[in-house]
């Protein structure tokens, strides 16, 4: 049964508009930068109080948010939810507006003045290396990051391989935009209260702690039950949270605050563009001696938590798929007059393998080997590493890629790949790639020259409870965007305890009353790997103390445990089932002498998982191959290209839930269609977004796909590493797709594509 989806569909979904104003509450609406690039002058808000309404500039928000942000790299960037002296982006927070009706909050607006004196903006990547127009005068550069990083000897490869190829590209500035907008309901009493539909709790609860110069203990963040999609946008909420927060200790009241879809087109979360160059050695028959990557990543106004990570999520992957044992990675990080970029599905993988993998298709042509074969030839094959009875590959840049049939999944989808390549008028493209999941967040420690205070979060806690009746209660702190986790979960305990699933209750929301960590919540298909574990670990430890209470209870030493029944081993006929069990010692636990509880808060941590080291760190928990083939064809009136089939060959280890497993593949697929052909966040050359509403932004619909064959090809090797021996899979697809169809193209019009979106092409 489908937890999630039978309470959406009777309509018994708790999303954050569903949640009831406090007494009191007053409505935020917030005014915005109208230009890209210039100084305050003067702010005048008092006209919004001869209106009947409330404001707040940069000076009162001050007396409350009274630090930055956390910065992510060396250089004094200051970031704080509200523009200071100077506006950056079209859309940046200058002013609050505060009233008893939402709509009287809006209209309100009207009545701010503010004066701008408008400055030259930096729009491209190209001007912002430029250093001609600063945006943060301060730190005298617009470069906020720059490092050269090597692993191997890089010279050595490079010198003495007969074969070196050049590939520029491009990745297009875009976003996730769930269908549910921003929202924040906040109190800010003794203590700060807050519920918002936050994809977390991770590093926010931090965040606010740091910027309104508060404790930990002081803020409680809760989420609603259900969130209406994420996709990593709803990560960075956390500047509106603080905005909402100084508004309600400004005014004594709750502040409730929503955002139009407008204002998340143009200030919410976006992934950045991504220029550069990927060089790569080799010798005459393809084999790959080395790989030089040069990236220009475009995070907006500010260096705004998690960024610049997006570069460093796939450190220890940046060989992809292939043995190859010298890397050089030049990584910039550039500041431009746009909104500040974030988390966005596959954080960092899809413009790292578009720019890998449409080279190695590159490379192929060159040394004129088989897109496919050139592959299966530079596939890991061998791994030598071995901890703990699992035998793993150490990429040369830290990665600890466990032991899979390389060669065995991409060698099925050699015959599909066959025989749409004898077709004419078709285009055959392939991907092979490696997908990280459980995330190890020391990886956004790699921006800094010195790590002060190392860090590898990536842990999680579960809390599961058996009650006086036999059923059970789950918690985790995290958050429910649609992805099946409590479906899962409850799926897994019914197994393992023979309960049925109809007495298992889930609750999958946050709530930093309850137990979590700086890495707890949904992000980076750490679910399988890292959250399943904590439910595995608990369900072990109450099974064994379940164990010893039916000893007790069948005055046994042996019991056997089947379908949800202690047996006495020596004889089968005495039996006692877990609700049994359990109400007993609920009610006379005196009768049992036994002093554990029948709750359970787990905890899973890997060691594997640890701080960088000389730049090589273990960026993930779990990596897993995949294999993508892509065949399209084109309209002979419109130009346009229509994906024919579209095969996903992968081994994700042990599979949870194969149908929640296709539904997330199904849409990261879907999303990195859109990204390949559809999706692009464009500005002019005066900074203005001219993207604003869906209409401008070209998001494919059913029909875009709805004669496009897809197929899945599932292998399962369980990884040892893990309890649960599963890996994340649900990302796999949109990092993949877009280098996959760019190949197809590519081969289809005899002509290299490196730039993503794909226009119509004369």
């Amino acid at each position: 049964m489908y937890i999630e989806g039978l309470r959406a569909v009777n309509g018994e979904g708790e999303y954050i508009n569903d949640l009831p104003d406090l007494a009191g509450t007053l409505y935020m609406a917030i005014y915005r930068s109208p230009i890209a690039h210039g100084k305050i002058k003067k702010i005048d808000l008092s006209d919004v109080k001869l209106h009947g309404g409330i404001a707040f500039g940069p000076e009162e928000l001050s007396k409350v948010i009274v630090n930055p942000f956390p910065n992510t790299v060396e250089l004094p960037i200051k970031y704080y939810p509200f523009a200071k002296d100077k506006v950056r982006f079209v859309g940046e927070p200058i002013a609050v507006v505060l009233a008893k009706d939402y709509y009287k909050a809006i209209d309100l607006l009207d009545y701010i003045n503010v004066e701008i004196e408008e400055l030259p903006p930096v729009i491209t990547i190209e001007d912002s290396l430029k250093n001609e127009v600063l945006l943060h005068e301060e730190v005298k550069t617009n470069i906020a990051m720059h490092k050269i990083m090597r692993f191997g000897n890089i010279e050595r490869a490079f010198s003495e391989s007969p074969i070196v190829i050049s590939h520029t590209f491009k990745f297009g500035r875009h976003s996730a935009l769930p269908l549910e907008t921003y929202g924040v309901l906040a109190k800010f009493g003794e203590e700060l209260e807050v519920w918002a539909n936050i994809q977390g709790p991770m590093l926010q609860v931090y965040f606010l702690s740091r910027a309104l110069n508060i404790p930990i203990n002081k803020i409680k963040l809760f989420s609603p039950r259900d969130i209406g999609g994420s996709f990593g946008n709803k990560y960075s909420l956390y500047p509106y949270i603080t905005l909402a927060a100084a508004a309600s200790k400004l005014t004594g009241k709750p502040i409730r605050w929503f955002e139009s879809r407008a204002e998340s087109f143009i200030a919410s979360s976006a992934g950045g563009e991504r220029k550069g160059n990927v060089e790569i050695a080799a010798t005459k028959d393809g084999v790959i001696k080395g790989i030089r990557y040069t990236f220009y990543e475009d995070v907006g106004a500010y260096v705004r938590p998690p960024e610049p990570g997006v570069l460093f999520r796939v450190q220890g992957n940046l060989n992809g798929a292939y043995d190859i044992r010298a890397i050089e990675a030049e990584y910039y990080v550039v500041l431009t007059n746009k909104s500040p970029t974030g988390l966005n599905r596959g954080y960092g993988g899809p413009p790292f393998y578009f720019a890998l993998e449409t080279a190695v298709d590159k490379l192929a042509d060159e040394v004129g080997i088989d897109p496919l074969e050139l592959r299966l030839k530079n596939l890991i094959k061998v791994f030598d590493k071995e901890i703990n009875g699992q035998r793993f590959y150490e990429t040369v840049s830290g990665g600890l890629y466990p032991e899979q049939d390389y060669v065995k999944v991409v060698k099925a989808i050699e015959d599909e790949y066959k025989k749409w390549k004898s077709m004419k008028d078709v285009g055959v493209g392939i991907a092979v790639i490696v997908e990280p999941s459980g995330t190890n967040l020391a990886y956004v420690d790699l921006a800094l020259n010195k790590i002060k205070n190392p860090h590898s979060a990536s842990s999680d806690y579960v809390t599961i409870a058996l009650n006086p009746d036999g059923s059970v209660s789950v918690f985790v702190n995290g958050t429910n965007e649609g992805l099946g986790h409590e479906t899962t979960i409850a799926e897994f305990i019914s197994k393992e305890l023979g309960i049925d699933e109809s007495l298992i209750h889930v609750e999958n929301r946050v709530d930093t009353t309850q137990p979590w960590n700086l890495a707890s919540g949904s992000y980076s298909s750490r679910f399988a790997p890292i959250v399943m574990s904590a439910v595995k670990s608990g369900v072990d430890e109450l099974k064994k103390r379940l164990a010893e209470l039916a000893k007790k209870y069948l005055e046994t030493e042996e019991i056997i445990f089947e379908n949800g029944r202690f047996y006495d081993a020596k004889n089968k006929e005495k039996y006692v089932d877990i609700k049994r069990l359990v109400s007993a010692y609920h009610w006379n636990p005196s009768e049992f002498n036994y002093d554990k509880a029948l709750s359970v808060t787990s905890y899973f941590y890997s060691p594997l998982l640890k701080p960088p080291q000389d730049n090589k760190i273990n960026s993930s928990l779990g990596y897993a191959i995949q294999a993508h083939l892509a065949i399209v064809k084109r309209d002979e009136v419109t130009g346009e290209f229509k994906i024919v089939k579209y095969v996903i060959s992968h081994d994700a280890g042990r599979i949870l839930n194969k149908n929640l497993l296709e539904g997330q593949m199904y849409g990261g697929l879907l999303h990195g269609i859109a990204l390949t052909f559809y999706e692009e966040l464009k500005y002019d050359e005066r900074g203005n977004p001219l993207v604003t509403l869906f209409d401008s932004y070209e998001s494919p619909t059913l029909s875009e796909v709805i004669d496009t064959q897809v197929e899945f090809i599932h292998f399962e090797t369980p990884a040892k590493y893990i309890p649960t021996g599963a890996y994340g899979g649900g990302e796999g697809p949109i990092m993949a797709a877009p280098a996959a169809l760019a190949n197809a193209i590519s081969r289809l019009i005899g002509k290299r594509i490196s730039e993503v979106p794909i226009r119509v092409i004369e």
